[in-house]
């Protein structure tokens, strides 16, 4: 269960989680992007996904799913028991950098009228011995290729990275692992839509991801690798 406060590096969580994910031998991140206002969707995943994850990763686009997802969080405690217990989130070009929330995310807003969350263009994750970068990927010409994402992390210390932008499902290996989950909702380049979760255990990384899909029982979600896509094919 995630504890509703923001940090001063801007990830959402306990102090003492936030410390403990870093320190853990394994870990399972469940990774969104780009929902682009399905806020259904975004809690159907959290719901089902979430219970089994130590941190939810937003990479941006749909901000406001994700907010309205923790203020449900903080409305409903037995929602609030699916969402991972620290989540890191960034904003996507087609966000804003703070959103209005029901609940308090800081000693700050104490007696503020209107209470913000404050939603960063860059993020670092520290999870289990691994050290994770996240952006939305805009800013960094991901419809191009991933280098200046690598190059970034290389920079920030960071050995993965994991960003969105392009709505399609991908995985990098070289001396940075970048992982982009895909869009749950606007898929391109053939894909389908889809999100992931990172499992981090010690030095080994790896990452599933799920295809989803809508049957007459209701959504399924599936797991598939994805093949390499260009933007336009």
């Amino acid at each position: 269960m995630i504890t509703l406060k923001q940090s001063e590096h801007n990830l959402l969580g306990a102090e003492n989680d936030i410390a403990g994910l870093s320190a853990k031998k394994n870990a399972h991140i469940l990774v969104v992007s780009d929902t682009h206002g399905q806020r259904g969707l975004f809690r159907s995943i959290v719901e089902e996904k979430g219970p089994l994850c130590d941190a939810l990763v937003f990479c941006g686009d749909g901000a406001g799913d994700f907010v309205s997802c923790i203020d449900a969080a903080a409305a409903d405690k037995s929602f609030a028991a699916c969402v991972p217990p620290v989540a890191a989130f960034v904003e996507g070009n087609g966000d804003s950098d703070r959103y209005p929330v029901c609940f308090n995310p800081g000693e700050k807003q104490d007696n503020a009228v209107y209470r913000e969350l404050t939603i960063p263009r860059r993020q670092i994750l520290a999870a289990a011995g691994h050290t994770i970068y996240i952006v939305h990927g805009h800013e960094q010409g991901a419809y191009y290729g991933t280098g200046a994402l690598a190059e970034e992390a290389k920079t920030a210390g960071a050995d993965i990275v994991l960003y969105g932008h392009t709505h399609i499902a991908d995985e990098t290996r070289s001396d940075v692992y970048i992982v982009n989950p895909g869009s749950p909702t606007h898929p391109r380049a053939g894909t389908p839509p889809s999100f992931a979760v990172l499992e981090l255990e010690g030095p080994n990384v790896n990452t599933v991801f799920y295809r989803i899909e809508a049957t007459l029982q209701g959504i399924r979600f599936i797991p598939f690798i994805p093949k390499k896509a260009g933007l336009w094919k």
